[in-house]
């Protein structure tokens, strides 16, 4: 449920994000991203929390063991409550595929989750095995995702402006 709903907001970023860049409307596409930041943060934060708040109840249904249930909350604790993050990792690239950029977005996301996860699981992990550091790569891998995102979107809008200051 929580990550239908942040991804419902990356699609609706992405359609008003190509129906104003298409019409060169480059303000209303900040405002999109903007929004849309704004509604995913929101939902993700009410939707996690929820989902922290409720976890014990939620991981009741599958199992009794207190210490199983103990730490699905941690993983809860660690997963849900940021996962506005996520939201916000998905949102960037929505806007750059809705300005018509789809390829650099995709193999930034790979190598920001996928490749700070590995990098984390086999760097840094043997040294400090538990549960919280290893469910901490998420949060981590999406700050990393994120950043490396903004730098792609900072260059495409920049490289959007010049043009249409040349047309």
């Amino acid at each position: 449920f929580l990550y239908v709903s942040v991804n419902a907001v990356t699609q609706a970023c992405m359609s008003f994000t190509s129906q104003n860049y298409s019409v060169g409307k480059q303000k209303r596409m900040d405002r999109v991203l903007a929004d849309c930041m704004i509604l995913s943060a929101g939902v993700s934060a009410v939707l996690g929390v929820g989902a922290y708040v409720f976890g014990s109840q939620v991981l009741g249904i599958y199992t009794s063991d207190a210490e199983v249930i103990k730490c699905g909350m941690e993983i809860l604790s660690i997963t849900t409550v940021p996962y506005f993050l996520c939201g916000i990792m998905d949102l960037i690239p929505g806007a750059l595929r809705g300005m018509g950029h789809s390829a650099v977005p995709m193999v930034l996301s790979v190598i920001g989750t996928v490749g700070t996860r590995i990098v984390w699981i086999y760097g840094f992990f043997p040294h400090h095995r538990s549960l919280f550091f290893l469910f901490i790569s998420y949060p981590g891998s999406w700050i990393a995702t994120i950043l490396m995102q903004a730098v792609c979107f900072w260059f495409v809008r920049k490289r959007y402006g010049m043009q249409k200051a040349a047309a």
